[in-house]
């Protein structure tokens, strides 16, 4: 289209000039007589006059269109300029955001905002900034008028929930999410948003139905729901077993291992209130499929509690079971450190520790060394291994176990983390570890203890050797683990 009016343009130049150049090639003169005065002129000054006449026209035309167009090119160039500055303002702001220096974009955010204050996008990175600053006031203002602005009214609804989330106040941050649900129905952070609040306030039944309406709108995946909802049923358990609802416990913690078996501190309340209820096989099941999954420390000492009450012998032989389900395992061949050491095999001992050294030499499987040592009478082994044991990395899963209360003793925060790191990964948080409360050094009750040894390593007690207790030859008198 533009070619074709551009061809007509010349052709109508052309035209022009052809015209104006017959009329200069023509014979005689042109004459007025019409007035006082006669005029008369060649064909050839006529053209000129004609051509002079029409440039004039046409740059007096031109002034007079420039000097309308002025003011809105004046404008233009006016926001260009705001425009330009403003993309230098936001990479600023985004800038001081990403260094953590929330003070000056705010004030940066605040220049943005000055340039356009009717502006959706500046009006939001301004309550954005003013948040992070703690600007409550500021942020609390400019979301409120986000939210009567079609496109803006789910992230408004964000910056209010977080905005009083940050100010404590839960009912307020669940309301602003609610209400988003209706605005962005595909939308992700209203109803994690509602779950973490949930969560973090211990609401456990709540949080289970909000991760039921993520599962039935889709804003979830299945492993994740899976992983979450197996956390937050076995803090749920951990609740109502305080509460002495025992059955509904029971119910919540079932359910929680049949959603992720690989999850150790839902086996170890379900067989703890299985065997509770005198449902002893059912423990035991709760246990082995937990090992099948994930072997555990705290899973096998729970085990061997299942025996309570029999002899030494009748308690190795049942924690076979375990080794024979994950016989490759880390866990499984440290159960065969224990029973060698318990039976005076330091020859077998000797051979499986050999190549958990070579793995990871902690300071759980240095103790064990020295214990092996103490059976071939080798003190000055004992003492070295002792030593490096004292100095040596703790096992995180090993940290769950408190050598003087329960396992898995988590408080109401820990379960919200941990709803946080195994829902998304997996992964198990380990509260005592994180917490510098490391666990102590194991010591076996039967093994003598050289004069030696250094007084705390001597005083340490750790579950561990022994099955991780107190056995004597004939019976089990070591403190149950199936406890919190």
């Amino acid at each position: 289209m533009k070619i074709l009016r551009l061809l007509f343009l010349i052709i109508l130049v052309l035209a022009i000039f052809a015209g104006f150049g017959w009329l200069a090639m023509q014979k005689g003169e042109i004459a007025y007589t019409g007035g006082a005065v006669d005029i008369s002129v060649k064909p050839v000054i006529a053209a000129l006059i004609l051509l002079g006449s029409a440039i004039l026209l046409a740059v007096i035309w031109g002034l007079i269109a420039w000097m309308i167009s002025l003011p809105a090119k004046v404008k233009r160039a006016q926001i260009e300029a705001n425009r330009k500055k403003s993309l230098e303002l936001i990479g600023q702001v985004l800038a001081s955001h990403d260094a953590g220096d929330y003070s000056d974009a705010r004030k940066l955010a605040q220049k943005l905002y000055s340039i356009s204050p009717s502006d959706a996008a500046n009006k939001l990175i301004y309550a954005r900034a003013s948040l992070m600053a703690d600007d409550f006031g500021t942020a609390e203002k400019i979301y409120g008028e986000l939210t009567e602005t079609a496109g803006y009214q789910s992230a408004a609804l964000k910056g209010l929930s977080e905005l009083s989330s940050k100010k404590g106040n839960f009912a307020a941050a669940i309301s602003h999410a609610n209400n988003a649900l209706n605005v962005a129905k595909k939308s992700t952070w209203p109803l994690e948003t509602i779950f973490k609040e949930k969560i973090n306030n211990s609401d456990w039944e709540g949080a289970i139905t909000t991760l039921d309406e993520a599962e039935k709108r889709g804003l979830i995946g299945k492993k994740t729901a899976q992983r979450r909802r197996a956390v937050v049923l076995a803090a749920n358990a951990h609740r109502l077993e305080k509460a002495g609802d025992y059955n509904a416990a029971l119910d919540n913690a079932t359910r929680a291992l049949k959603l992720a078996p690989s999850f150790a501190p839902a086996a170890i309340m379900a067989a703890r209130l299985n065997k509770l209820a005198g449902k002893d096989w059912q423990a035991a099941q709760a246990i082995e499929a937990a090992w099948a999954a994930e072997p555990h420390p705290a899973l096998a000492l729970a085990y061997k509690d299942l025996k309570e009450g029999k002899s030494k012998k009748d308690v190795l032989k049942w924690a076979e079971g375990l080794v024979k389900l994950r016989p490759e395992h880390r866990e499984s061949r440290i159960i065969q450190v224990e029973d060698a050491i318990a039976n005076n095999e330091s020859a077998l001992a000797d051979s499986i520790l050999s190549g958990l050294l070579k793995e990871k030499p902690t300071s759980r499987i240095l103790a064990l060394c020295a214990q092996a040592a103490l059976l071939k009478n080798d003190n000055a082994l004992y003492d070295d291994y002792m030593h490096k044991a004292a100095v040596a990395p703790r096992e995180a899963d090993w940290s769950d176990l408190d050598p003087e209360g329960n396992a898995f003793d988590y408080r109401n925060e820990d379960w919200a983390a941990l709803v946080e790191a195994y829902g998304e990964s997996g992964a198990l948080i380990h509260p005592r570890l994180e917490k510098y409360n490391a666990a102590k050094l194991v010591k076996s009750a039967d093994a003598p203890v050289p004069a030696s040894a250094p007084n705390e390593l001597i005083a340490a007690h750790e579950p561990g050797v022994d099955a991780l207790g107190q056995l004597d030859d004939e019976t089990d008198t070591k403190k149950s683990w199936l406890g919190f």
